[in-house]
């Protein structure tokens, strides 16, 4: 009989073409005893594994025999490795996972950070982790521009003026902070396209309504990026090198004294790029003596950038009269060619750019300050930004980087304005920030509070230029901006934490006072300008959550948004070629969002998660870029009148045991001009028409896979894709002009990329392609983007 079962089983293992076993078991806390949920087993260097269940069992099927090593992991625990024999057709396991007490701090940490409170209040917000991607050779915006409902526009390469696009809603409409503190405050070259993803913890975006807490007069969304600040001593620096002579370095370190509590935060950061990627295209073209005009291929060869910067913040920490009270400071300074105006019709080989920012500021922070129920935090800052703009070359270069000699008589054709842009300039622009801000919550219990936010930043700046006449000269003074954003919510919390809301009031106040030189038109007189105004506004909101069953949950906002305009959208920014817009109004907007969050859903080692919001803006008074002017390539700032903006945007996350990770999100965002008639009571021509210039249907997608022990034991593999979809969208408004009017084509971009770390976790090496397929990219008004590039990047964590 014996023989009989041996032949039977060696008959159907032919079959198959080996013997299928099975793997089950417990997974249980050393301790406690009792079953851990959701842990991971996986057979390493295999395709095998699964989660455990609710009760922490688990059974992975169809496993070829053999010897292996099983992982099994789970948060809050050490994860524990076993050798197992497979040989007969089922085996059954029981095992315990000890306790890990550093991940358990981690735990502890994560359940009280900023994402996760305001993920269960009701706010459409994405919380965006570095964790697994600030080891590849990818800038924050690129992990922006992944994000559901997010779009990132870019003016050319690293370096160049960035468009932030949230649900329809761009530009200063969606304000910026890092670590609840406007960017605005750090300078110009310490932004989201200079901050390496290793100085970065998480990004928290939020969509169209903005809680109370970040004391802001944002109108579209938020982006605000918390950097690393560990809790244990740390180091690590990053190099990254690629395509365009592209170079990117940083430092991130912590130390802290356990006795004293003097702890020292700094960073740093050094990029330069030459930025000369081929371009080609329509706005790319050379024109012989006879006027024929041939288009070609060409290098940038004039926009090459340069910034570094450093932060550092020193002070105590988790000391009884304070949980933070440091000093810091921030350096930043950049040098930039400019390669073109507003748009690639003018070419600039001489033309540059420079910028340096100093900033002092204090930080105070304290739970349980006086009473154990009253939470502050308190923050100032002066920071000072010295800009320059030399433009004193008037030769017309083309794009071969060649003077231009349209008549052949050996003379060197010139801009009869004197400079590349406009007149000859060696424009200073030397501005002062002073910023304070304040935040109280007073906890009534666990699930009710009173959160008050104030925020105060005095703006000024003192434009000079020794090229202009000593008489126009005379007549400029310093122009003031002073705004004043005052936050109160009440948050509750009912039935066990299902119920959530936030209720919440802004007051807004802005002045802004100047005195300038004005010409009518080029070489027109000068006459003196002046302008005083102030101005207060109301902004009020609410968002709910409701958990309507397990693992559903359903959130609505609404916000009635006030945006006031920014100093540089009013005084203008000769460095970016725009001019200022002295009467521009601030801009009002009634949002809506309704989202549901679905999941997550764990079966046999799968895991899925589904998020989704539907939004309404109905927005008066649009503060957008204007078409930029033919005649000397810049552009200003105007307001228009109405827009309306309906879309929906859906965030699709999947996991397989701990290997497979893909997210995919689709955005479409429907924006359209919503005034039909002027003040004459004629019908505007573009009435209905979308947003001119806007992209309104997005796709993206990121996959990564996750490979353990593949070259070395210890070691770990993750090779990733991304792709990213942007249909069709006119240049201008699609009413105006003939059948062959602008359109910026359809865009299907592919990346790819693998990083490898070693054993011990200190080194990881990672290597990118971007745009693969090399497809031509647009952005701002038509202006490209750079195509294949090749990036390799060493992590090390040094301590």
């Amino acid at each position: 009989m014996s023989f009989l079962k041996t032949l039977l089983l060696i008959a159907i293992c032919s079959i198959h073409g080996y013997c299928q076993v099975s793997f089950s078991g417990q997974v249980t806390d050393l301790k406690k005893g009792q079953p851990v949920p959701f842990a991971h087993v996986i057979l390493d260097k295999t395709s095998w594994g699964t989660q455990t269940d609710e009760n922490g069992n688990f059974e992975i099927k169809g496993i070829k025999e053999g010897n292996y090593n099983a992982t099994i992991s789970s948060i809050g625990f050490t994860k524990k490795s076993i050798k197992l024999n497979l040989n007969t057709s089922h085996f059954n396991y029981k095992i315990e996972l000890a306790e890990d007490a550093s991940e358990l701090d981690e735990i502890y940490v994560t359940a009280k950070s900023t994402e996760t409170k305001i993920e269960t209040k009701g706010f459409a917000v994405n919380a965006i982790e570095t964790k697994d991607i600030k080891f590849q050779s990818v800038q924050a915006m690129d992990l922006l521009d992944q994000s559901a409902g997010v779009r990132i526009r870019q003016s050319g390469g690293q370096g160049s003026r960035v468009v932030y696009n949230i649900n329809g809603l761009s530009g200063s409409s969606i304000r910026i902070f890092i670590d609840g503190v406007p960017i605005e405050n750090f300078g110009p070259s310490f932004s989201l396209s200079s901050l390496p993803t290793n100085l970065i913890e998480r990004i928290e975006v939020y969509k169209g309504v903005v809680p109370a807490e970040l004391a802001t007069d944002a109108l579209g969304g938020a982006i605000n990026i918390i950097l690393n600040e560990e809790a244990k001593n740390m180091m690590n620096v990053a190099y990254s090198v690629g395509s365009f002579n592209t170079h990117n370095a940083s430092l991130n370190t912590s130390l802290r004294n356990k006795k004293t509590g003097i702890t020292l935060n700094a960073s740093g950061f050094y990029n330069y790029s030459d930025n000369n990627y081929d371009v080609w295209g329509n706005q790319i073209y050379i024109t012989n003596k006879f006027g024929k005009i041939d288009y070609i291929t060409a290098e940038r060869f004039h926009d090459s950038y340069q910034s570094y910067g450093s932060k550092i913040d020193l002070g105590v920490s988790d000391k009884k009269w304070a949980d933070k009270a440091y000093v810091g400071m921030v350096v930043s300074d950049l040098d930039k060619d400019v390669q073109h105006g507003a748009t690639m019709e003018s070419v600039y080989a001489y033309r540059r750019a420079y910028q340096s920012t100093r900033m002092f500021n204090a930080t105070y922070k304290k739970d349980g300050f006086l009473f154990k129920n009253l939470d502050i935090s308190l923050f100032g800052s002066k920071s000072n930004l010295k800009r320059k703009v030399v433009d004193t070359v008037a030769y017309i270069t083309n794009w071969y980087g060649e003077l231009s000699d349209f008549n052949e008589d050996g003379k060197w054709e010139e801009w009869s304005s004197g400079a590349e842009a406009g007149v000859p300039t060696l424009n200073e622009d030397i501005e002062s920030t002073i910023s304070l801000k304040a935040s109280g919550i007073y906890n009534f219990n666990a699930g009710n509070r009173l959160v008050f936010n104030f925020l105060r930043t005095g703006f000024q700046r003192k434009p000079d230029d020794p090229l202009k006449p000593l008489a126009e000269r005379e007549l400029i003074d310093t122009r003031y901006l002073t705004k004043d954003v005052y936050g109160l919510a009440i948050e509750n919390s009912f039935f066990t934490d299902k119920l959530k809301s936030s209720l919440f009031y802004k007051f807004y106040n802005q002045n802004v006072s100047l005195k300038d030189a004005v010409r009518a038109s080029r070489g027109g007189a000068v006459t003196a300008y002046e302008y005083d105004k102030t101005t207060t506004k109301n902004g009020y909101g609410l968002a709910v959550s409701f958990q309507l069953i397990r693992k559903l949950q359903i959130m609505t906002s609404l916000e009635n948004a006030i945006r006031l305009p920014t100093g540089q959208e009013v005084f203008g920014n000769t460095a970016e070629n725009i001019n200022p817009s002295y009467q521009l109004n601030p801009e009002s907007s009634q949002n809506l969002n309704v989202g549901l969050n679905i999941g997550p859903f764990r079966t046999s080692g799968h895991t899925f998660k589904l998020m989704s919001n539907v939004f309404f803006r109905d927005t008066k008074g649009m503060i957008r870029q204007a078409v930029a002017n033919q005649q000397d390539e810049t552009f200003s700032f105007e307001n228009q009148d109405a827009v309306l903006s309906r879309g929906v945007d859906s965030e699709l996350n999947y996991s397989y045991i701990e290997k497979l990770f893909l997210k995919l999100g689709v955005s479409l965002f429907n924006a359209r001009f919503n005034k039909q008639f002027d003040a004459n009571g004629s019908q505007y021509i573009y009435f209905g028409d979308r947003l001119r210039n806007e992209p309104y249907f997005t796709l993206n997608n990121n996959t990564r896979y996750n490979l353990n022990d593949l070259i070395l034991k210890g070691s770990r593999v993750s090779i990733y894709h991304n792709l990213s979809y942007v249909h069709q969208f006119f240049r201008d408004w699609e009413s105006l002009g003939s059948a062959g009017k602008d359109i910026i084509p359809t865009q299907l971009v592919n990346d790819l990329g693998f990083a490898f770390t070693l054993p011990n976790n200190k080194i990881t090496i990672s290597f990118d392609a971007k745009n693969i397929f090399n497809e031509q990219v647009f952005d701002n008004y038509a202006l490209q983007k750079a195509g294949r590039a090749f990036y390799t990047k060493l992590n090390y964590n040094i301590f």
